[in-house]
């Protein structure tokens, strides 16, 4: 089944069998906000001009996370750079997070458990994947770009920078030799990758923003 970056992160994030975020909250709304607009970058949706985001594209798509962020920077009185909205996107993200879950579950990708403590009033949600094939083959392919110089697509090469921005290429890559070896093929590809100027300014500009957001 396809997957949209934003649903592929969101995999990546998750403990397959506990259903578990695997890093911080900070880490995964910035991350999720990085997520969104990378694909927004990739779907032409938005570019850079002059370091700040701008809609070129206001044409609404089948994602619906996509659409709400459209509008969400067009209602913006001006144009603002990359950090800018990394923070506003990803204080939103709890709303985010939950319509990214949803499409999952309708998807069949994943499951929705809820548990109730203290005569309900505490309600504690895990989202453990169905079928962790589709996690492992993500995983491989990314790890095969890393690790052994596959050529990487655009859209493997934003994850990538993505991951490594909020902390999951540890959790990707455990070992230290890997761990180390993955991030500086991770700094060649998303500084040496032939890919247009607006992409890899979006990317940078992203990258960068997230990376500030999380640490």
């Amino acid at each position: 089944m396809e997957l949209n970056i934003i649903e592929k992160f969101i995999l990546l994030s998750l403990d397959v069998k506990k259903g578990k975020f695997l890093i911080d909250s900070m880490s995964l709304n910035y991350g999720i906000a990085g997520a969104i607009l990378l694909e927004l970058s990739e779907l032409n949706k938005i570019s850079i001009k002059n370091k700040k985001i701008v809609v070129t594209d206001n044409k609404l798509t089948k994602i619906s996370i996509v659409n709400a962020c459209i509008k969400l920077i067009n209602s913006s009185g001006k144009q603002r750079k990359a950090k800018y909205w990394v923070y506003k996107i990803g204080n939103k993200s709890s709303g985010f997070k939950k319509m990214i879950l949803k499409d999952l579950f309708d998807k069949k990708i994943i499951k929705i458990n809820r548990k109730a403590y203290v005569w309900g009033l505490i309600k504690i949600f895990r989202y453990p994947v169905i079928n962790p094939k589709n996690t492992e083959e993500i995983k491989t392919k990314l790890k095969k770009i890393a690790l052994e110089n596959e050529k990487p697509g655009i859209e493997d090469l934003l994850l990538l920078s993505l991951l490594n921005s909020c902390k999951l290429i540890r959790i990707l890559f455990i070992s230290k030799n890997e761990h180390k070896a993955a991030k500086k093929r991770i700094k060649e590809l998303t500084k040496n990758i032939e890919i247009s100027d607006a992409v890899s300014q979006t990317l940078k500009e992203i990258q960068t923003a997230v990376l500030v957001a999380t640490t």
